[in-house]
């Protein structure tokens, strides 16, 4: 993998919560040329890049 952790957390951050694209909990996106799966929770993101979990909170 080859993503960039922290641009990711910001875009995260900046887009997932204000995005129409993104109003289901769970959904994909992609970035830097990688397919995400994203579950929404209440307090946190968890996020699955290949075979990588992340769980990113919420604010």
């Amino acid at each position: 993998m080859q993503i960039d952790l922290a641009a990711l957390a910001s875009y995260v951050e900046a887009t997932l919560d204000c995005s129409s694209e993104h109003e289901d909990d769970a959904f994909t996106f992609d970035f830097q040329g990688e397919r995400i799966y994203c579950e929404r929770h209440r307090s946190y993101f968890r996020l699955e890049i290949a075979d990588e979990q992340f769980q990113l909170p919420r604010f």
